[in-house]
Formats: C-alpha cells, sequence, structure tokens
C-alpha cells in the first residue's frame, strides 16, 4: 500500500465503522412513531436512500435557537445540501462534536475531490450548529429523537424489502 493510497485506505475503513455504528441501536417503535407522525418522505428520497436517516426530516426548526446558531444554521444548509439530502444529518445518530468533526472531515475530503468549496469558516459553523442541534434535539428530548429514530428506521427496512423484492423480479441475464 503506498502513501497515497493510506488515506483513502483509512477513510473507507472509518467509513464502515460509521456506518455500522449508525445502524446500531434500538429499533423498537416508541410513541412518536404512530403513523402520520413523521411525514413521508418523497418517492425521490425512498428511491435513493442510503440510511435510514434519509427518510427523515430535512429541515430543523431553528426559530427559538439563539441568533448566532439560525445563521450558522444557513451555512450548514449551504454546505451540506452540495452532496446529499440535509435529512441525513438532521436525523443522523451523531450527537458529539467529534463524531460530527470526523464525519466533516470525511465529507470535506469528498468535496475537494469535487471542487466543492469548504471554507475553515464554513467547517466552524457547521460545527458549531451541528454540536448545538445535537444537544437540543437529540440530547435533550431523547425520548422524541430515539422514537423518530425508530420509525425511520422500521421504514427503511420496508424500502429494502421493496428493492430485494424489484430485484428478484428482474429476469436473469
Amino acid at each position: 500500500m503506498t502513501r497515497r493510497s493510506l488515506p483513502l485506505f483509512f477513510a473507507l475503513c472509518m467509513a464502515g465503522c460509521v456506518g455500522w455504528l449508525w445502524s446500531r441501536g434500538s429499533t423498537a417503535a416508541g410513541p412518536a412513531s404512530s403513523p402520520g407522525a413523521i411525514p413521508e418522505a418523497p418517492a425521490e428520497r425512498r428511491k435513493a436512500a442510503l440510511f435510514y436517516s434519509d427518510l427523515g426530516p430535512d429541515t430543523v426548526d431553528v426559530s427559538a435557537y439563539p441568533q448566532a446558531q439560525r445563521r450558522n444554521y444557513t451555512v450548514y444548509v449551504r454546505v451540506c445540501s452540495f452532496c446529499h439530502t440535509l435529512a441525513r444529518s438532521v436525523n443522523a445518530p451523531f450527537v458529539s462534536r467529534g463524531w460530527w468533526d470526523f464525519y466533516i472531515t470525511n465529507m470535506r475530503m469528498r468535496a475537494r475531490r469535487l471542487d466543492i468549496p469548504m471554507t475553515d469558516h464554513d467547517v466552524r459553523d457547521t460545527l458549531d450548529f451541528l454540536e448545538y442541534d445535537s444537544n437540543e434535539r437529540k440530547v435533550g428530548r431523547a425520548k422524541d429523537f430515539d422514537a423518530t429514530r425508530a420509525e425511520l428506521k422500521r421504514r427503511f427496512e420496508l424500502v429494502l424489502d421493496e428493492r430485494v423484492d424489484a430485484l428478484r423480479r428482474q429476469p436473469l441475464p
């Protein structure tokens, strides 16, 4: 393995670990997982979903957040929506700044390869927002967030079942 391929190897290994950690957790439905509590994702998002979080809400109500965090939210929306739906990070189980920093480092490497601008200020503001929002919504209202995650996991299992059924119906070459 060459020195140039080592960062890519490390990133792939870490992405696998993150995916594994992301998929862990309870799938028991809670009170907020009743039908209709979480709007259904649009059909195109269901079709493209890679993680259960892709099926959830793709915005955050920041009206009660401090002014600085509302400004950071606009940076987050601009930066993160270049490559994926915001639902992925809005509904992700990450809550610590360390995990968000790791995740954004991976995204920054991808953005650099695609010539998408992401300044140090963008990264800082995005990290500040994700840390604040995680503490407010995911830690501060953990029961609601856990119920939402459980419902999204249930829905994602249905999406995966639909995909498998569609593959089974295809004629063999």
